[in-house]
Protein backbone atom coordinates (compact mmCIF):
# COMPACT_ATOMS: atom_id res chain seq x y z
CA UNK A 1 0.00 0.00 0.00
CA UNK A 2 1.26 3.40 -0.86
CA UNK A 3 -1.01 5.61 1.38
CA UNK A 4 0.06 8.79 -0.05
CA UNK A 5 -2.01 8.70 -3.67
CA UNK A 6 -4.61 10.92 -2.67
CA UNK A 7 -4.38 12.15 0.96
CA UNK A 8 -1.51 15.07 0.25
CA UNK A 9 -2.75 18.39 -1.52
CA UNK A 10 -6.36 19.58 -2.29
CA UNK A 11 -8.05 19.05 -6.12
CA UNK A 12 -8.22 21.87 -7.92
CA UNK A 13 -11.58 21.70 -9.99
CA UNK A 14 -11.42 25.54 -12.10
CA UNK A 15 -11.01 27.29 -8.98
CA UNK A 16 -13.49 25.43 -6.73
CA UNK A 17 -11.08 23.54 -3.80
CA UNK A 18 -11.65 20.09 -2.69
CA UNK A 19 -9.83 18.70 0.55
CA UNK A 20 -10.68 15.05 -0.16
CA UNK A 21 -10.59 13.60 -3.72
CA UNK A 22 -12.99 10.73 -2.94
CA UNK A 23 -16.44 12.24 -4.07
CA UNK A 24 -19.78 11.16 -4.13
CA UNK A 25 -22.15 10.02 -7.07
CA UNK A 26 -25.05 11.60 -8.16
CA UNK A 27 -27.84 8.64 -8.01
CA UNK A 28 -31.42 8.96 -8.67
CA UNK A 29 -33.34 7.86 -5.80
CA UNK A 30 -30.50 8.14 -3.84
CA UNK A 31 -28.44 11.18 -3.21
CA UNK A 32 -31.20 13.33 -1.25
CA UNK A 33 -30.58 16.22 1.31
CA UNK A 34 -30.82 13.67 3.87
CA UNK A 35 -28.55 10.93 2.30
CA UNK A 36 -26.15 13.84 1.89
CA UNK A 37 -25.90 15.12 5.61
CA UNK A 38 -25.17 11.48 6.51
CA UNK A 39 -22.59 11.21 4.18
CA UNK A 40 -20.68 14.52 4.73
CA UNK A 41 -20.72 13.24 8.76
CA UNK A 42 -18.35 10.37 7.95
CA UNK A 43 -16.21 12.83 5.44
CA UNK A 44 -17.62 13.17 2.15
CA UNK A 45 -16.55 16.51 0.68
CA UNK A 46 -18.29 17.06 -2.72
CA UNK A 47 -21.33 15.61 -2.84
CA UNK A 48 -23.95 15.43 -5.73
CA UNK A 49 -27.84 15.94 -5.96
CA UNK A 50 -29.81 13.71 -8.12
CA UNK A 51 -29.74 14.09 -11.63
CA UNK A 52 -32.97 16.64 -13.14
CA UNK A 53 -34.06 17.49 -16.60
CA UNK A 54 -33.06 20.30 -17.94
CA UNK A 55 -36.45 21.02 -19.36
CA UNK A 56 -38.28 20.64 -15.96
CA UNK A 57 -35.56 22.99 -14.52
CA UNK A 58 -35.92 26.03 -16.78
CA UNK A 59 -39.84 25.43 -16.39
CA UNK A 60 -39.71 25.45 -12.61
CA UNK A 61 -41.33 22.00 -11.93
CA UNK A 62 -41.93 22.18 -8.23
CA UNK A 63 -40.95 17.96 -8.32
CA UNK A 64 -37.67 18.74 -9.97
CA UNK A 65 -37.03 21.68 -7.94
CA UNK A 66 -37.48 19.67 -4.56
CA UNK A 67 -34.44 17.33 -5.74
CA UNK A 68 -32.18 20.19 -5.74
CA UNK A 69 -33.03 21.28 -2.33
CA UNK A 70 -29.95 22.17 -0.02
CA UNK A 71 -29.11 23.93 2.94
CA UNK A 72 -26.19 25.96 4.59
CA UNK A 73 -24.08 22.99 5.55
CA UNK A 74 -24.70 21.34 2.04
CA UNK A 75 -21.52 22.71 0.43
CA UNK A 76 -19.77 22.17 -1.63
CA UNK A 77 -22.87 20.63 -4.11
CA UNK A 78 -22.72 19.06 -7.31
CA UNK A 79 -25.95 19.48 -9.44
CA UNK A 80 -26.64 16.69 -12.34
CA UNK A 81 -28.42 17.54 -15.16
CA UNK A 82 -29.64 15.79 -18.51
CA UNK A 83 -30.68 17.20 -22.02
CA UNK A 84 -29.40 17.67 -25.45
CA UNK A 85 -30.57 21.66 -26.56
CA UNK A 86 -27.58 23.52 -25.77
CA UNK A 87 -29.86 26.21 -25.21
CA UNK A 88 -31.82 25.02 -22.25
CA UNK A 89 -29.22 23.47 -20.70
CA UNK A 90 -27.41 26.64 -20.24
CA UNK A 91 -30.64 28.21 -18.93
CA UNK A 92 -31.01 25.62 -16.23
CA UNK A 93 -27.37 25.33 -15.35
CA UNK A 94 -27.94 29.27 -14.55
CA UNK A 95 -31.11 28.37 -12.40
CA UNK A 96 -28.94 25.82 -10.90
CA UNK A 97 -25.93 28.37 -10.47
CA UNK A 98 -28.91 30.84 -8.48
CA UNK A 99 -30.22 27.62 -6.26
CA UNK A 100 -26.81 27.36 -4.84
CA UNK A 101 -24.70 24.59 -6.69
CA UNK A 102 -20.97 24.77 -6.64
CA UNK A 103 -20.60 22.37 -9.87
CA UNK A 104 -22.68 21.76 -12.61
CA UNK A 105 -22.07 18.16 -13.60
CA UNK A 106 -23.72 16.84 -17.42
CA UNK A 107 -24.79 13.54 -17.65
CA UNK A 108 -23.21 11.67 -20.17
CA UNK A 109 -23.72 7.95 -18.50
CA UNK A 110 -27.64 7.28 -18.04
CA UNK A 111 -28.56 4.06 -19.81
CA UNK A 112 -32.31 4.01 -19.03
CA UNK A 113 -34.09 3.56 -22.27
CA UNK A 114 -36.50 6.29 -21.80
CA UNK A 115 -33.56 8.53 -21.61
CA UNK A 116 -31.55 7.39 -24.42
CA UNK A 117 -34.49 7.35 -26.86
CA UNK A 118 -34.56 10.92 -26.36
CA UNK A 119 -30.50 11.46 -27.49
CA UNK A 120 -29.48 12.50 -23.20
CA UNK A 121 -27.29 10.15 -21.39
CA UNK A 122 -25.43 8.01 -22.64
CA UNK A 123 -26.91 8.82 -25.80
CA UNK A 124 -24.59 11.38 -26.14
CA UNK A 125 -21.71 9.56 -26.28
CA UNK A 126 -22.32 8.90 -30.16
CA UNK A 127 -22.81 12.42 -30.58
CA UNK A 128 -18.98 13.96 -29.65
CA UNK A 129 -19.68 17.83 -31.84
CA UNK A 130 -23.53 17.95 -29.52
CA UNK A 131 -21.56 17.01 -26.67
CA UNK A 132 -18.93 20.23 -27.55
CA UNK A 133 -21.95 22.80 -28.64
CA UNK A 134 -23.72 22.26 -25.17
CA UNK A 135 -20.45 21.95 -23.00
CA UNK A 136 -19.45 25.42 -24.37
CA UNK A 137 -23.01 26.90 -24.14
CA UNK A 138 -23.38 25.78 -20.40
CA UNK A 139 -19.30 26.78 -19.96
CA UNK A 140 -20.58 30.44 -21.28
CA UNK A 141 -24.00 30.65 -19.28
CA UNK A 142 -21.93 30.06 -15.64
CA UNK A 143 -19.59 30.77 -12.93
CA UNK A 144 -18.71 27.61 -11.48
CA UNK A 145 -17.50 25.16 -12.75
CA UNK A 146 -19.27 22.79 -15.44
CA UNK A 147 -17.70 18.81 -15.49
CA UNK A 148 -19.22 15.68 -17.13
CA UNK A 149 -19.60 12.05 -15.73
CA UNK A 150 -19.37 9.54 -18.79
CA UNK A 151 -18.67 6.03 -19.66
CA UNK A 152 -16.47 4.85 -21.35
CA UNK A 153 -18.53 4.30 -24.75
CA UNK A 154 -21.89 3.30 -26.20
CA UNK A 155 -20.77 -0.11 -26.65
CA UNK A 156 -17.77 -1.92 -26.99
CA UNK A 157 -15.28 -1.02 -29.15
CA UNK A 158 -16.62 2.96 -28.73
CA UNK A 159 -13.07 3.63 -27.86
CA UNK A 160 -12.54 6.41 -30.88
CA UNK A 161 -15.64 8.32 -29.71
CA UNK A 162 -14.84 8.07 -26.07
CA UNK A 163 -11.67 9.92 -26.58
CA UNK A 164 -13.31 12.49 -28.68
CA UNK A 165 -15.58 13.54 -26.15
CA UNK A 166 -12.91 13.58 -23.59
CA UNK A 167 -10.43 15.77 -25.90
CA UNK A 168 -13.96 17.97 -26.76
CA UNK A 169 -14.87 18.69 -23.39
CA UNK A 170 -11.75 20.12 -22.08
CA UNK A 171 -11.40 22.34 -25.66
CA UNK A 172 -15.25 23.53 -24.23
CA UNK A 173 -13.55 24.55 -21.11
CA UNK A 174 -14.49 21.73 -18.63
CA UNK A 175 -13.10 21.25 -15.01
CA UNK A 176 -13.27 17.67 -14.75
CA UNK A 177 -14.19 14.48 -15.90
CA UNK A 178 -16.02 11.47 -14.19
CA UNK A 179 -15.32 8.18 -15.75
CA UNK A 180 -17.53 5.59 -15.06
CA UNK A 181 -15.71 2.52 -16.88
CA UNK A 182 -18.54 0.42 -18.34
CA UNK A 183 -20.22 1.33 -21.40
CA UNK A 184 -23.55 1.75 -21.61
CA UNK A 185 -24.49 -1.67 -22.93
CA UNK A 186 -22.68 -2.84 -19.60
CA UNK A 187 -24.92 -1.09 -17.20
CA UNK A 188 -23.52 -2.25 -14.29
CA UNK A 189 -22.07 -5.69 -14.90
CA UNK A 190 -18.91 -6.68 -15.17
CA UNK A 191 -15.86 -5.21 -13.92
CA UNK A 192 -14.54 -1.14 -14.28
CA UNK A 193 -12.63 -0.74 -17.26
CA UNK A 194 -9.11 0.46 -15.57
CA UNK A 195 -7.47 0.61 -18.54
CA UNK A 196 -10.48 2.78 -20.74
CA UNK A 197 -9.90 5.34 -17.23
CA UNK A 198 -6.41 5.34 -17.47
CA UNK A 199 -6.93 6.09 -21.74
CA UNK A 200 -8.75 9.50 -20.86
CA UNK A 201 -6.52 10.42 -18.53
CA UNK A 202 -4.08 10.13 -21.09
CA UNK A 203 -6.04 12.59 -23.46
CA UNK A 204 -7.42 14.94 -20.71
CA UNK A 205 -6.44 18.27 -19.86
CA UNK A 206 -8.77 18.30 -16.58
CA UNK A 207 -8.51 16.14 -13.65
CA UNK A 208 -10.48 13.26 -14.18
CA UNK A 209 -12.25 11.02 -11.57
CA UNK A 210 -12.22 7.30 -11.60
CA UNK A 211 -15.28 5.34 -10.76
CA UNK A 212 -16.76 2.00 -10.67
CA UNK A 213 -16.30 -0.91 -8.33
CA UNK A 214 -14.89 1.15 -5.36
CA UNK A 215 -15.94 -0.42 -2.41
CA UNK A 216 -12.64 0.08 -0.04
CA UNK A 217 -9.98 1.24 0.47
CA UNK A 218 -7.88 -1.23 -1.61
CA UNK A 219 -10.16 -0.49 -4.58
CA UNK A 220 -9.52 3.05 -4.21
CA UNK A 221 -5.92 2.91 -4.24
CA UNK A 222 -5.82 -0.20 -7.26
CA UNK A 223 -7.96 2.37 -8.94
CA UNK A 224 -5.66 5.47 -8.33
CA UNK A 225 -2.65 3.16 -9.29
CA UNK A 226 -3.91 1.40 -12.43
CA UNK A 227 -5.17 4.44 -14.40
CA UNK A 228 -3.59 7.38 -13.07
CA UNK A 229 -7.00 9.48 -12.25
CA UNK A 230 -6.79 12.10 -10.02
CA UNK A 231 -9.57 10.96 -7.24
CA UNK A 232 -12.40 8.77 -6.93
CA UNK A 233 -16.21 8.50 -7.22
CA UNK A 234 -18.03 6.74 -4.78
CA UNK A 235 -21.56 5.44 -5.85
CA UNK A 236 -23.09 1.75 -4.72
CA UNK A 237 -19.98 1.52 -2.32
CA UNK A 238 -21.56 3.88 -0.11
CA UNK A 239 -25.51 3.12 -0.20
CA UNK A 240 -25.93 1.50 3.74
CA UNK A 241 -22.08 2.38 4.37
CA UNK A 242 -21.44 6.03 4.69
CA UNK A 243 -17.99 5.20 6.81
CA UNK A 244 -16.48 4.21 4.04
CA UNK A 245 -15.62 7.99 2.84
CA UNK A 246 -13.63 8.02 6.42
CA UNK A 247 -12.24 4.65 5.82
CA UNK A 248 -11.03 5.01 2.16
CA UNK A 249 -9.54 8.48 3.17
CA UNK A 250 -7.78 6.63 6.31
CA UNK A 251 -6.30 3.78 4.30
CA UNK A 252 -4.64 6.31 1.23
CA UNK A 253 -3.05 8.24 3.79
CA UNK A 254 -1.64 5.19 5.76
CA UNK A 255 -4.08 5.59 9.02
CA UNK A 256 -4.99 2.60 11.30
CA UNK A 257 -8.33 1.33 10.30
CA UNK A 258 -11.02 2.70 12.42
CA UNK A 259 -13.00 -0.66 13.83
CA UNK A 260 -16.27 -2.17 11.65
CA UNK A 261 -19.45 -0.68 11.83
CA UNK A 262 -21.24 -3.04 14.50
CA UNK A 263 -25.00 -3.24 14.11
CA UNK A 264 -25.74 -1.04 16.74
CA UNK A 265 -23.75 2.17 15.03
CA UNK A 266 -25.81 1.06 11.80
CA UNK A 267 -29.02 1.47 13.55
CA UNK A 268 -28.31 4.52 14.84
CA UNK A 269 -27.53 6.15 11.68
CA UNK A 270 -30.34 4.12 9.95
CA UNK A 271 -32.98 6.16 12.34
CA UNK A 272 -31.28 9.43 11.73
CA UNK A 273 -31.32 8.75 8.11
CA UNK A 274 -35.20 8.65 8.49
CA UNK A 275 -35.30 11.78 11.13
CA UNK A 276 -33.34 13.58 8.41
CA UNK A 277 -36.26 12.67 5.91
CA UNK A 278 -39.61 13.65 7.85
CA UNK A 279 -39.11 17.56 7.53
CA UNK A 280 -38.25 16.85 3.60
CA UNK A 281 -41.25 14.55 3.02
CA UNK A 282 -43.77 14.53 6.57
CA UNK A 283 -43.91 11.21 8.23
CA UNK A 284 -45.46 9.17 5.87
CA UNK A 285 -43.15 9.89 2.71
CA UNK A 286 -40.22 9.32 4.82
CA UNK A 287 -41.99 6.02 5.71
CA UNK A 288 -42.36 5.11 2.16
CA UNK A 289 -38.89 6.28 1.08
CA UNK A 290 -37.03 4.74 4.66
CA UNK A 291 -38.27 1.28 3.22
CA UNK A 292 -35.19 1.43 0.24
CA UNK A 293 -32.77 2.77 2.96
CA UNK A 294 -33.20 -0.44 5.06
CA UNK A 295 -32.76 -2.42 2.66
CA UNK A 296 -29.20 -0.47 2.19
CA UNK A 297 -28.38 -1.08 6.13
CA UNK A 298 -29.61 -3.97 7.11
CA UNK A 299 -27.56 -6.55 5.81
CA UNK A 300 -25.17 -9.39 7.07
CA UNK A 301 -27.28 -10.13 10.00
CA UNK A 302 -29.02 -13.22 10.94
CA UNK A 303 -32.60 -12.80 9.39
CA UNK A 304 -31.76 -9.76 7.16
CA UNK A 305 -33.21 -10.92 4.31
CA UNK A 306 -36.46 -11.19 6.37
CA UNK A 307 -36.49 -8.08 7.57
CA UNK A 308 -35.48 -6.18 3.95
CA UNK A 309 -39.10 -8.01 3.29
CA UNK A 310 -40.52 -6.79 6.38
CA UNK A 311 -39.07 -2.75 5.86
CA UNK A 312 -40.73 -2.49 2.38
CA UNK A 313 -44.39 -3.35 4.42
CA UNK A 314 -43.82 -0.20 7.34
CA UNK A 315 -46.70 2.39 7.71
CA UNK A 316 -45.95 4.22 11.01
CA UNK A 317 -43.12 5.49 13.06
CA UNK A 318 -43.54 2.84 15.59
CA UNK A 319 -42.69 0.24 13.34
CA UNK A 320 -39.97 1.55 11.56
CA UNK A 321 -38.42 1.97 15.12
CA UNK A 322 -39.23 -1.91 16.37
CA UNK A 323 -37.82 -3.07 13.04
CA UNK A 324 -34.54 -1.11 13.94
CA UNK A 325 -34.56 -2.45 17.47
CA UNK A 326 -34.22 -5.94 16.44
CA UNK A 327 -31.76 -5.11 13.73
CA UNK A 328 -29.95 -3.42 16.36
CA UNK A 329 -30.01 -6.46 18.46
CA UNK A 330 -29.14 -8.96 15.62
CA UNK A 331 -25.43 -10.92 15.60
CA UNK A 332 -23.00 -9.99 12.69
CA UNK A 333 -23.31 -13.32 10.28
CA UNK A 334 -19.64 -12.32 9.34
CA UNK A 335 -17.33 -9.88 10.06
CA UNK A 336 -17.50 -7.61 7.37
CA UNK A 337 -18.83 -4.10 6.16
CA UNK A 338 -21.91 -3.38 4.86
CA UNK A 339 -22.91 -4.85 1.26
CA UNK A 340 -23.32 -3.25 -1.67
CA UNK A 341 -27.03 -3.53 -2.29
CA UNK A 342 -27.69 -5.54 -5.56
CA UNK A 343 -30.62 -3.28 -6.17
CA UNK A 344 -28.51 0.41 -6.32
CA UNK A 345 -28.30 2.29 -9.48
CA UNK A 346 -26.28 5.37 -10.67
CA UNK A 347 -26.73 7.09 -13.63
CA UNK A 348 -30.20 7.63 -13.45
CA UNK A 349 -31.23 3.51 -13.45
CA UNK A 350 -33.96 4.93 -11.21
CA UNK A 351 -35.56 8.01 -12.23
CA UNK A 352 -37.43 10.14 -9.73
CA UNK A 353 -40.74 11.20 -10.73
CA UNK A 354 -39.60 15.01 -10.57
CA UNK A 355 -37.12 14.00 -13.27
CA UNK A 356 -39.34 12.76 -15.65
Amino acid sequence: MTGTMIANGPLQVKGLTLTQRVLQSPMAGCTDLAYRRIARDYGCDLAFCEMVRAEAVVRGDKGTLALVRTAEWDHPLGMQLFGRDPDLMSRAARRLQDLGADVIDVNLGCPVPKIVKSGCGSALLREPDQVGRILEAMARAVSIPVTIKMRTGFEEGDDGRFLDVVRIACEAGVGAITVHGRTRDQRMRGDANHSAIRLAKEASSVPVIGNGNVYSGEDAEQMLEETGCDGVMLARGALGNPWIFRDIANYLAGLPAAPLPTPQDRAEVLRRHFELMVPLYEEYGALLRIRRVCAWFITGIAGSADMRRRACLVETREAFHALVDEFASGAPVRETSPSVPAHAREDGDTLPAGSR
